[in-house]
Order: structure tokens, then sequence, then C-alpha cells
């Protein structure tokens, strides 16, 4: 679809600014007319790409309400006065 919008586009540019320009406003309208059939071309062409990757984004995303869990707080938690694990750091002022 793009390719028919740029062959208009480009028709129409040829129709309008070549064969135009030389007196004849028949083929300058005509090259004008094909001017807003390739911005019509170029739109078309848009949303149907624009369709197919939303259509293509839908593909890849599932619902499943059932599935869903809550998040839930892990049980102990953390005990800081435990300093086991923890490395002391050289020069470090101390409380």
């Amino acid at each position: 679809m793009f390719a028919i919008g740029l062959i208009y586009f480009l028709y129409g540019l040829i129709e309008y600014f070549i064969i135009g320009k030389g007196g004849d406003e028949g083929r300058s309208e005509h090259g004008r007319e094909l001017f807003l059939q390739s911005i019509v071309w170029f739109v078309l062409a848009l949303i149907v790409f624009a369709a197919v990757a939303f259509f293509g984004f839908l593909s890849t995303v599932t619902f499943n309400p059932g599935s869903v869990t809550t998040p839930t707080m892990p049980t102990g938690g953390a005990n800081v006065e435990e300093r086991e694990s923890i490395l002391e750091v050289p020069n470090a002022p101390t409380r």
C-alpha cells in the first residue's frame, strides 16, 4: 500500500510540475488529484499497519484472572542485631 501511494505521488509530481506547467491545465489538475489520492493511500496504509501491529500486540497479551496471587510478607523478618555475617569496615567510627 505504501508502494501504491508512492507511485501515485511520483506520477502526480510528474503530471503537476513537469507536464502541467507546460500549459496543459487538464494534466495539471489530474496531477493535483493524484497528489490527493497518494495522501489517501498513505493514510490507508498507515491505518492497516497500525491495525496489524495492534492485533499482533494483542496476541502476546494473556489475561487469566484466576492465576493472580497476592503478595505476602515473609515471616520472621530481619534481625538487625545479628552481626555475624556483617563485615567490619576498616577505619569506620563505631557507635
